[in-house]
């Protein structure tokens, strides 16, 4: 395995570090996709987080190693169909238990277990 390259910069007053990718080189500054869900300290994220920073990141790989990016635009998480939630399957953005009755879908294939869920 190539070692990893890297650098270590402060860019409008936040620490940035910009990693050089050992096979093609690459500079992982908008980088890969997210990898929805990740595992980062035994906890299963199913959307971008903002722990142990201020802004929100991702993880690049499903059981974070130290490969992250922070969250722009298209980087969200994704809804899931078809989801599970209150033992019936939605193929679509649900009203359905929402206070606020907007349309809302699940992260995860089974909302009833992980209660992962994002408005549409």
């Amino acid at each position: 395995m190539a070692p990893r390259l890297g650098l270590f910069l402060i860019w409008a007053g936040a620490p940035v570090f910009l990693q050089l990718h050992p096979v093609n080189g690459g500079l992982l500054l908008s980088g890969p996709p997210c990898a929805f869900p990740f595992t980062y300290r035994r906890k299963i994220y199913y959307k971008c987080t903002s722990v142990n920073s201020e802004r929100e990141w991702c993880s690049l790989d499903e059981d974070y190693v130290g490969r992250w990016k922070i969250c722009r635009k298209g980087d969200y998480a994704k809804c899931v169909f078809p989801f599970i939630y209150g033992n019936k399957s939605y193929q679509t953005c649900t009203k359905t238990g929402s206070v606020t009755k907007r349309y809302w879908c699940s992260l995860s294939p089974n909302f009833d277990e992980d209660r992962a869920w994002k408005y549409c």
